[in-house]
């Protein structure tokens, strides 16, 4: 396949043709979507004129989601699945494509962890976390790629997101499992940019820190952590980049060094 990306001159008609809003007449797949981080990236990108598809375990949870995204006038796909089952991302990309035309912008943000000692850690835990936190995102993206590239040869924006951790950034006791997903998922993204750079794809990895999300520590405060909607700015950072630079890694951490601990002081 031929490398190609849309000029700057073009890419700029195309915002002004749409009113100004970012992702208007694009589509776009967000895992992990029916609350924190992912609702977030589907608010974000509905606001800027989005079509989605929102990819999650709940039904109810999605359907939150949808109708706060459909409020902005996009249209909306609810696909309630499990991630971990990795048969069944294809029939959801499938959908995906079949419902608004194409694919533009993935952002895999599905994820699990459990702290667990390397000595006594539950094996099926391991595997259930590379299934969901690492397997699942490589399908999507080789699914999903072919179809941005398409679209970036049309002159859209294209761009594949990895929501990983600081956790893929340093090492730390009882958490050898969620580790290794998230280390697995710089190699992976690092590589799967090579790979498309020379299309005008965006790719990055973003890292947060402690997030106000279901997996907050108990011991911090919800108001002294990064908020899902920073990681959700930094997405759209990335997309929004211009033709000649792509930020390939993004590091978000809490202002506030008590919420850049791993664990409670003493």
């Amino acid at each position: 396949m031929e490398p190609r990306w849309p000029l700057q001159a073009e890419a700029d008609t195309i915002e002004r043709m749409t009113n100004g809003k970012l992702l208007e007449g694009h589509a776009a797949l967000v895992t992990g979507a029916g609350r924190g981080i992912g609702r977030a990236m589907a608010l974000m990108l509905a606001r800027e004129g989005c079509n989605l598809a929102l990819v999650a375990r709940h039904a109810d949870a999605l359907d939150e989601t949808q109708a706060q995204c459909e409020s902005h006038g996009v249209q909306v796909l609810t696909l309630a699945l499990d991630l971990g089952e990795t048969s069944l991302i294809a029939p959801a990309m499938d959908a995906c494509v079949e419902a608004f035309g194409g694919l533009n912008v993935l952002i895999n943000n599905a994820g699990m962890h459990q702290f667990a000692s390397a000595l006594d850690a539950d094996l099926a835990m391991w595997d259930r976390m590379l299934d969901v936190n690492l397997r699942a995102a490589m399908h999507a993206t080789r699914l999903a790629l072919p179809h941005i590239v398409a679209g970036a040869r049309a002159g859209r924006r294209g761009a594949v997101i990895f929501v990983s951790s600081l956790g893929g950034k340093f090492t730390a006791p009882t958490n050898a499992g969620y580790a290794a997903t998230k280390h697995a998922l710089t190699g992976f993204g690092g590589s799967v940019f090579e790979d498309a750079r020379d299309f005008g794809v965006k790719v990055c990895v973003i890292y947060p820190g402690w997030t106000n999300t279901g997996l907050l520590a108990d011991w911090l405060r919800p108001d002294e952590v990064i908020q899902p909607e920073d990681v959700a700015e930094a997405a759209r950072f990335v997309i929004a980049a211009a033709p000649t630079v792509c930020p390939t890694e993004i590091v978000l951490q809490p202002q506030s060094s008590r919420a850049a601990r791993l664990f409670p002081s003493n």
